[in-house]
């Protein structure tokens, strides 16, 4: 989870507070814990815009506790747009706005666009992503904490006459009779959309998974018919967490195996906010049941322990209360196994389909021997007939011992309706794929006057089972290395892979594994066949999770590899690279449970050692490339050296005469820097002079100046040799130098052999 922000962690201490400080409060108060004095839905004043589920929630404690009037809250800025202000020393209450400014791949999580690309998509494609939001926390006030009572209270009392509580609002034996006519248009569409709601003489109410049902008592068994509703509220949130639906924890008990006790009060306290808040919507008062004020001990002090609750509880009620709207909006809810079912189907109209059984049909019929092939339907009693040729409709191309009415006239006899012409080829030819054949029979057959004569039967059953039934080896839920779940997929006969299935899916897969319910294999094949079909459509869902990230990387380098569990390290694994055992690496637990479901167990060790030394293997890599581009460089540089020294004796006689004394002097020291006296100056040509002026500190002359014959050149007066040759010595060069007298030449060689004669330097001339 991505670490909250300082001004995040500050909202949600302050929700916390408000909804431990209204769950305790309900203890003394009959159970009333929210909107006790009948305010209408919280909404942004003055533009009367509705707020999500879980900010409405905080708005009305906020409210409540406050003694407002009304649930309208407005900005800083926007109340002094108005002409009014925040009172002086008022808090307001922290409002989660989301931005979704940005929308991921559902099945692709590296694949990510903007919000501008995702309004380009169509609508079907926009289906494939999701929204990633950016939340930002503003802060709200009620128009009661600021001056609008006073700067404009004819608004403000307009305000209050229609969207404050009951008292305020005048409650009329209208306004009840109005709430039941809606109600039960809700409950309507609860049975039509979501859940059967049906009555029940046990005089309690409640939700069976089983039989996904509601029960209710009747009205008059409530002492009030707010009761009434408010319970059957709390069944209808609690049917929402089916298994089927958003599969929340503690919702049932399957195998006789119950959920955990934690789940289980969580889980109502999902219901008694999601209730509530649907209570608020009817501008009700919410209570606690008798059951759930039990309970508010534990989930205030879960609130202020479980840094992860809060953010649970909002993801868990904003759907509840999302699945309920959709259903009042007419939306029928399908259970998600249908909607998987429906999905499959349509990816498995467009996956790339076989034809093995026509392709060997077509090698049948023979012109020569008279024989057709007959593929009849039992069902449907069609059948057809598969001519070397003459499937046409016109009379003149019968073929001898092939009539078409005398075909049809001996099928028709067998009980067959119509028939269907076709060639092997051609514009007629026959080629359907190789589903189309299930429950289908297929016989050589051949005229034998005015009968059919079977020569013998095609068994096409494995090539329809293949294209039909795709058989699973493995079916396996794994994380990758950044925690998130993907499916593995091992199909029969193929390759596994692995692809990112929706969030909703993964909901289902867990909790009805934890659940143990028993239709945990149902589920998993169900997932394979919807996400093998969409891969097989859009082969880039497929992902390696079992491959090293370094794919440069030769893995023969790597010669032995241990990966085991220690009490005190954990999970561990040990190496051998170029013959060195490697200090042992710490393995993570979605690494470790990738190595179990590998299809080769010893690859998969191979890749992953490879992914843990990949420091250790990159060293070892560019110490050999960088060796191997030493090797190169110098055999590049005796081959210019060669190059060159050809071109020096081809052009020879065009070299100045300063140029071709140098080159002899190199050619006799190439490894010393020459220094070239002429009269009072010192120089360095070419080569010599660039690296003189690195070490000296000096400029190189401009180009246009320098002695014909060189490319680069650098001098000094000769009164700065004893400063200057020093430094040249202790940088570790070799010197000679040169006096240049008309045509003779007086060469000195120093060579510094010693650390300690780097002060005093022995001078050797050479005379030409």
């Amino acid at each position: 989870m991505k670490e909250k922000s300082k001004i995040e962690k500050n909202a949600e201490q302050k929700q916390t507070a408000l909804l431990s400080a209204a769950l305790s409060e309900a203890l003394n108060a009959r159970g009333h814990w929210l909107n006790a004095s009948g305010k209408w839905y919280p909404r942004f004043y003055p533009k009367g815009i509705a707020v999500s589920p879980f900010n409405a929630l905080f708005m009305a404690l906020h409210s409540d506790k406050h003694g407002c009037k009304t649930n309208q809250f407005t900005l800083f800025s926007e109340a002094k747009i108005q002409g009014a202000a925040v009172r002086e020393h008022e808090q307001g209450v922290p409002f989660l706005f989301y931005n979704w400014n940005k929308y991921v791949h559902r099945n692709n999580p590296e694949q990510i666009i903007s919000r501008d690309d995702y309004m380009k998509l169509d609508e079907d494609e926009q289906k494939s992503y999701k929204g990633v939001h950016n939340r930002e926390i503003r802060t709200l006030f009620n128009i009661d904490q600021t001056t609008l009572p006073y700067v404009d209270k004819e608004r403000y009392d307009e305000s209050v006459r229609r969207h404050g509580n009951a008292a305020e609002r005048g409650y009329t034996e209208a306004d009840e009779r109005q709430l039941h006519i809606r109600f039960n248009d809700f409950l309507l569409k609860m049975k039509n959309n979501l859940v059967p709601v049906r009555s029940d003489g046990s005089g309690v109410p409640h939700y069976e998974t089983d039989k996904d049902a509601v029960y209710m008592p009747r009205q008059r068994e409530f002492e009030h018919y707010h009761d009434y509703v408010h319970e059957a509220l709390r069944q209808i949130v609690s049917a929402t967490g089916h298994q089927q639906r958003l599969a929340r924890e503690g919702m049932v008990m399957k195998n006789g195996v119950a959920p955990s006790e934690d789940a289980v009060k969580q889980e109502r306290l999902v219901v008694e906010i999601a209730s509530g808040i649907k209570m608020l919507e009817l501008g009700l008062p919410a209570r606690l049941s008798d059951e759930s004020l039990k309970t508010v001990e534990y989930w205030c002090r879960e609130l202020k322990e479980n840094p992860c609750l809060m953010d649970a509880i909002e993801s868990d009620v904003n759907n509840a209360i999302e699945v309920i709207n959709k259903a009042e909006r007419g939306e029928k809810l399908e259970y998600a196994t249908l909607r998987n079912r429906r999905d499959t189907s349509i990816m498995q109209e467009q996956m790339p389909k076989h034809y093995f059984v026509a392709n060997e049909i077509r090698q049948h019929p023979d012109r020569e021997e008279k024989k057709i092939v007959v593929v009849i339907d039992p069902q449907t009693k069609t059948a057809d007939v598969i001519l070397p040729a003459g499937a046409s409709t016109e009379v003149d191309n019968e073929i001898p011992g092939m009539n078409k009415g005398r075909i049809i006239r001996a099928l028709q006899k067998e009980g067959i309706d119509q028939v269907h012409f076709y060639n092997t080829d051609g514009a007629l030819g026959y080629c359907p794929d190789d589903s189309y054949f299930a429950e289908k029979m297929i016989t050589l057959a051949r005229l034998k006057n005015w009968t059919m004569e079977k020569l013998s039967t095609l068994d096409v059953e494995s090539a329809v089972k293949r294209a039909n039934e795709i058989g699973f080896n493995r079916v396996e839920m794994i994380q990758d290395d950044k925690k998130r779940w993907a499916l593995y997929i091992k199909p029969e006969n193929g390759n596994g892979y692995s692809v990112y299935p929706d969030k909703e899916d993964v909901n289902r897969f867990f909790s009805t594994l934890k659940q143990s319910m028993d239709n945990i294999d149902k589920l998993r094949m169900e997932l394979a066949h919807k996400y093998y079909a969409l891969a097989e459509v859009k082969p880039d869902l497929k992902v390696d999770l079992f491959g090293s990230e370094t794919q440069e990387t030769d893995l023969n380098r790597i010669q032995r590899i241990s990966i085991f569990k220690s009490k005190q390290d954990g999970i561990l694994c040990v190496a051998t690279i170029d013959g060195e055992k490697q200090p042992a690496r710490s393995v993570t637990t979605q690494q470790w449970q990738r190595m179990w479901v590998a299809e080769n167990r010893d690859d998969y060790k191979r890749h992953l050692a490879a992914t843990l030394f990949a420091d250790v293997l990159s060293k070892g890599q560019s110490q050999e490339k960088h060796t191997s581009e030493k090797q190169e460089k110098e055999h590049e540089q005796r081959q210019g050296e060669a190059t060159a020294q050809k071109q020096t004796e081809v052009k020879e006689e065009t070299v100045f005469p300063q140029r071709k004394l140098w080159n002899e002097l190199k050619e006799k020291h190439p490894d010393a820097l020459y220094l070239i006296r002429t009269n009072d100056v010192y120089r360095l040509y070419n080569e010599d002079a660039v690296r003189g002026a690195e070490l000296l500190d000096l400029a190189l002359e401009d180009r246009n100046k320098i002695q014909k014959g060189f490319t680069d050149s650098v001098e000094f007066h000769s009164s700065l040799l004893d400063t200057y040759l020093p430094k040249l010595v202790r940088a570790g060069e070799r010197v000679a130098i040169c006096d240049m007298v008309s045509e003779n030449v007086r060469e000195t060689e120093q060579q510094n052999s010693e650390q300690n004669e780097a002060e005093q330097e022995t001078h050797r001339s050479i005379r030409r």
